[in-house]
């Protein structure tokens, strides 16, 4: 089951170190007529609206305003800031 965790060309090498020549386009057809699936990892999750909120809020919380920064009015109210 280890080969399951390789890429096309990992295989196509693995193929010609045999002798086998096989493009990795050959390997892919051939393992599509297997019944795998070619998928694409994502990045990372998109963040839903939920997570985004809690995100700002956490932030928000954390945020820490320097006083001797010029042109910044300190407040008690840090939301009118963001």
């Amino acid at each position: 089951m280890e080969w399951l965790l390789n890429t096309t060309k990992q295989m196509k090498h693995k193929w010609e170190e045999v002798g086998v020549n096989v493009c990795d386009r050959t390997v892919r057809n051939r393992l599509k007529e297997m019944g795998f699936q070619y998928r694409k990892a994502k990045r990372k999750p998109a963040l839903t609206p939920k997570h985004k909120r809690t995100r700002l809020q956490w932030a928000k919380e954390r945020l820490v305003i320097p006083y001797f920064l010029p042109g910044v009015v300190q407040t008690e109210n840090y939301s009118r800031l963001c």
